[in-house]
């Protein structure tokens, strides 16, 4: 069965791509505002020396890595949402099931997520050509993104 047939039967809208740049947005500064608190004292230290602070944070890069995969990863595979879709409703599903993907398939569409940031957003640009809207890391994990803010609860899954 192909998506567009599950998505007709399902009853199911594919979330448009204004909605996810919002929900990319608020879950940039969630995760910005954690980066912030988690080193805020040596972020201090540096006295407002912008280069300084720029090589701290070069320096902490793993970690804010860890951090963004480690956040995507919890909530999709909790709630099939991270926060910033929770507040757009829409959600991420597994093409096959209509479910929640599983840990693997988070924390594997979180790593090529994050990739497809380090690349410049130029993997996550497929969302405007492809036809559902899928981005790289939707593609290869076999997931797609759906707007909930009809009948459906974000809890449900």
């Amino acid at each position: 069965m192909d998506i567009l047939e599950t998505l007709d039967r399902e009853g199911l809208q594919i979330a448009s791509n204004q909605k996810r740049i919002l929900a990319f947005i608020i879950d940039d500064l969630i995760i910005s505002l954690i980066i912030f608190i988690a080193f805020y004292n040596q972020i201090m230290e540096q006295n407002g020396n912008m280069e300084a602070i720029n090589n701290l944070l070069a320096n902490m890069m793993l970690y804010i890595i860890i951090l963004r995969i480690a956040y995507q990863t919890l909530f999709t595979t909790l709630y099939g949402a991270s926060i910033g879709k929770i507040i757009c409703k829409i959600k991420i599903v597994r093409i096959d099931t209509i479910d929640k993907p599983n840990f693997l398939q988070s924390l594997g569409r979180s790593i090529i997520r994050t990739i497809s940031e380090i690349l410049f957003y130029i993997p996550l640009l497929l969302a405007f050509a492809d036809p559902f809207k899928r981005a790289l890391h939707d593609i290869l994990l076999k997931t797609i993104v759906i707007d909930v803010s009809l009948p459906q609860d974000i809890e449900e899954s």
